[in-house]
């Protein structure tokens, strides 16, 4: 007999309804806040905002977040793809925290102590950093490897299995 359509056998019920528990809650007070303080929350204008931040995460940033993650790992050899991948969520989180920096959204010209600093060399200071700590995680990861293979004289033990069977 076929299982009714619906959850995964995997997948609790119980997950889906502590977030719907919890989620609601929060959901109508921010809506209740929205409407009581609308002199300074502007309903329409945070409408269109909320509406347009998920027209640009779902039409944007995921598709070319998708596509640049497809592309490395394409490029990047197995061992690699672990610092590689954390390397990338660790700059795109960067990049979304600190783009309002960037841009300079906020400033004022008759207020210079408000963003002060070049957060353009800042961001990319960041990213840099991260991409050197790839970078060691990298060659930490293949330096036993390597040590194993030099300070015995012979082959990696996968290519001596290999030749045995022949």
């Amino acid at each position: 007999m076929d299982e009714p359509p619906g959850l995964p056998e995997t997948t609790s019920r119980r997950g889906l309804l502590i977030g719907l528990a919890l989620g609601v809650p929060v959901i109508g007070y921010g809506l209740r806040g929205a409407v009581v303080d609308a002199g300074d929350t502007h309903p329409p204008e945070l409408a269109r905002w909320v509406i347009g931040a998920a027209l640009v995460h779902d039409l944007v940033v995921v598709p070319v977040a998708a596509a640049v993650a497809l592309l490395a790992h394409r490029l990047t050899p197995r061992r690699a793809w672990p610092p590689v991948r954390a390397g990338l969520a660790a700059t795109g989180f960067f990049i979304v925290v600190g783009w309002p920096l960037v841009r300079g959204y906020g400033r004022d010209p008759t207020n210079p102590s408000l963003l002060p600093r070049n957060y353009g060399a800042g961001l990319a200071a960041a990213i840099g950093i991260i991409w050197l700590a790839v970078a060691a995680w990298v060659a930490w990861r293949y330096m036993p490897a390597r040590i194993t293979r030099w300070s015995s004289g012979s082959r990696p033990p996968s290519t001596r299995s290999s030749r045995r069977g022949r």
